[in-house]
């Protein structure tokens, strides 16, 4: 009987140190988590994203994907936010400017709704962002507005009031080329090259350099910016709903568009107006992929539509 004890008390003293052992071993082999390439870029040239919970990347057709990444941010916050990257290279794809009902004018409608007004065979809608800064009672833009080399505002607003909008514009000029330019310096050069443009907010890249920032609010947020190589990225990250996403500010969308590897950057239209749609794959309906604050998506002055030349 003495000798059975003696034996299991050997027994147990060989097992217990291999248990843990065992279980670090397990924890050493296990696949580590991947992510996309962007979610990839953002958290290795960045200091915004805590923790990424999840990111999915899908092609809506060559030339234009979407990228939708849920992160925890370094305020400990839950955030959500969404890439949508035009490569213009691809001769398939174009950018246009939009306004309601494709008038010459002012007025408000949803991105979906604009997107109705310029869908057409070989011409059709398979993406959008909302644009730039406006009126809320007139409707008026802040910034210029160019559609198919025709300037409909071809002046930017006074911003005296609102100073961080009305500063700058996107535009496609006439070679194909986009372009970020500010409205001083830029605009009265490059006039009469703008194909497609409309205005935008505060520099957030400027020079392949980060812009500091001196407006600190977390807001949701829309944003463009561009590469050296034709390549477009417009951001939205969703907000006021704390359970869901709180908003961004400024400098980490700086930080975002850079760790991208944009050369220029600037913030347009955000709050309720953030809106970013793409062409469902499985059905015939332009479907808003984030979540508007205001529960649904706003009646806006104008926005960007991604346009495929050769779907049917």
């Amino acid at each position: 009987m003495r000798t059975r004890s003696h034996f299991l008390y050997a027994l147990l003293l060989f097992i217990v140190p291999v248990l843990p052992a065992c279980k670090k071993d397990k924890e050493e082999t296990a696949t580590p988590k991947t992510f996309s390439d962007l979610t990839t870029k953002i958290t290795g040239n960045s200091n915004v994203m805590a923790t990424v919970f999840s990111d999915t990347t899908f092609q809506v057709q060559p030339g234009i994907q979407e990228t939708d990444i849920h992160y925890l941010s370094m305020a400990g916050l839950s955030t959500r936010l969404f890439v949508l990257q035009i490569d213009l290279n691809n001769p398939a794809v174009k950018m246009v400017a939009a306004t309601p009902f494709d008038a010459p004018g002012y007025g408000a409608q949803a991105v979906t709704d604009m997107a109705r007004y310029v869908d057409a065979p070989n011409n059709r809608v398979m993406a959008g962002v909302n644009g730039d800064f406006f009126n809320t009672t007139s409707y008026e833009p802040m910034g210029i507005v160019y559609k198919n080399g025709v300037g409909v505002k071809p002046s930017f607003t006074n911003n005296t009031d609102k100073p961080q909008q009305g500063l700058s514009f996107l535009a496609i000029l006439k070679d194909g080329t986009p372009f970020i330019g500010d409205k001083d310096s830029d605009y009265p050069a490059l006039k009469t090259q703008i194909k497609e443009a409309l205005g935008g907010g505060v520099f957030l890249v400027r020079g392949h350099k980060k812009v500091t920032q001196n407006i600190t609010t977390v807001d949701p947020r829309s944003g463009v910016g561009i590469t050296d190589d034709k390549q477009v990225y417009f951001i939205v990250v969703d907000g006021r709903n704390f359970y869901y996403s709180n908003g961004i500010n400024y400098t980490d969308m700086a930080q975002i568009f850079y760790a991208l590897g944009v050369a220029t950057a600037i913030n347009i239209d955000g709050g309720g107006s953030s809106t970013l749609m793409i062409k469902h794959p499985l059905a015939p309906v332009w479907q808003v992929r984030n979540m508007p604050s205001d529960g649904g998506a706003r009646a806006i002055a104008n926005s960007w539509l991604i346009v495929s030349k050769t779907q049917p």
